[in-house]
């Protein structure tokens, strides 16, 4: 059995974008070189970059990055002759490959991971991601379906070819928005500059989790109402600061999944965990500290403290101060022994984390929370 490949079109004319997207800037490269650098994280053994305008430049940058540059000399007859030049270039010793145009940079590692180990799994013809019932890219394609793309006359691009063998397809739903953003317009490239790379869902994403791992209707509610108090502080911190040092954004996606492991033993740890398995491991270690936590005198506050207060500061989807919230656990679970003592220090711990927002913020986080639930 042969390995896997990636083909990379990056051939077209950016017509709509205005500017030549596979060369713009993004995170610490550029928006082909973020495309290579995915596969090459995943262990893809060969990834071909399908060049036609500015093939030089473009050939440089992809051999850069780790892939080899194939020339389409019809990239003017659009996508479909980059997709022949791609899959011409791949040989014979290849059992599957896959498709991701160079205008779709923002996919994650953890997503192609899944499809790799689905799809040995499953064996289909074709294995998409899914994004909140949206197929997206890129899709895995068995080499089965080469003679078919090979032998299509180009109408209906690929697509005409890959429904003809839909009976066999299978799909994996990812919490991942990458797989169906694509850099068609300025703005859909403004959206990538700010998230690429980023450690934590978006809202979005924070939806789709939810769906995914079966969250109820309560917790999400309980969740929401967390995320209300916590940009709340983050932003009044921000201000009081003059130059925002907190990430609102990460603030935001953490406070969301913070009980996403609900439910389970030890749930700010199996949270952390399904986070990190997703591609979020900066919301996944602040999910992870939640529960309990100590800030130092001399440590700066970060979006950690903000989430793990404003947790505290919420009984199920309402305001609750601070003293009551942990009262009323030593009231529940006076029973067990030892939990009262160390209920009763997890709530030391929490002032001493709410005495430094308040001196901070000079004001009063409860009140603030009541304020942003109100």
């Amino acid at each position: 059995m042969g390995g896997l490949a990636a083909i990379i079109p990056a051939a077209g004319l950016s017509s709509r974008m205005g500017r030549f997207k596979p060369l713009l800037p993004l995170a610490n490269g550029t928006v082909l070189s973020r495309c290579v650098t995915l596969f090459r994280k995943c262990g893809v053994e060969r990834i071909v970059t399908v060049t036609g305008k500015r093939a030089d430049e473009v050939a440089a940058c992809a051999a850069e990055a780790g892939a080899e540059a194939v020339f389409n000399p019809s990239y003017e007859r659009g996508m479909y002759s980059s997709v022949l030049t791609g899959v011409r270039a791949l040989g014979t010793d290849v059992s599957a490959f896959f498709m991701l145009p160079a205008d779709i940079p923002l996919v994650r590692p953890e997503t192609v991971k899944r499809l790799i180990d689905d799809f040995e799994r499953l064996r289909p013809s074709v294995l998409y991601p899914r994004f909140a019932g949206e197929r997206g890219h890129p899709p895995l394609i068995s080499a089965d379906i080469i003679p078919a793309i090979l032998a299509h006359d180009g109408s209906g691009g690929l697509r005409a070819v890959l429904d003809g063998v839909e009976a066999d397809a299978r799909h994996v739903d990812v919490p991942d928005f990458g797989v169906v953003h694509d850099l068609d317009r300025p703005e859909d490239y403004a959206l990538a500059l700010g998230v690429a790379g980023i450690g934590y869902p978006l809202e979005d994403e924070c939806r789709e989790l939810f769906r995914l791992h079966g969250v109820s209707d309560h917790i999400a509610g309980h969740c929401r109402a967390v995320s209300k108090v916590a940009v709340a502080l983050c932003c009044r911190l921000n201000d009081r600061q003059g130059t925002p040092r907190l990430d609102p954004g990460l603030v935001l996606g953490a406070a969301l999944t913070h009980d996403i492991g609900k439910g389970t033993k030890r749930h700010e740890a199996a949270g952390a965990e399904l986070l990190r398995a997703h591609g979020f491991p900066d919301a996944a270690e602040i999910v992870a500290a939640h529960f309990d936590l100590t800030l130092a005198w001399d440590a700066p506050v970060s979006e950690k403290e903000v989430v793990f207060l404003a947790d505290k500061l919420v009984r199920c989807h309402g305001p609750v101060p601070l003293d009551q919230r942990y009262l009323e656990k030593v009231e529940m679970y006076r029973h067990e022994a030892g939990a009262e003592e160390a209920i009763l220090g997890r709530l030391e711990r929490a002032r001493a984390v709410m005495a430094r927002l308040d001196r901070e913020l000079n004001d009063s986080s409860e009140r603030i929370a009541l304020e942003a639930l109100s």
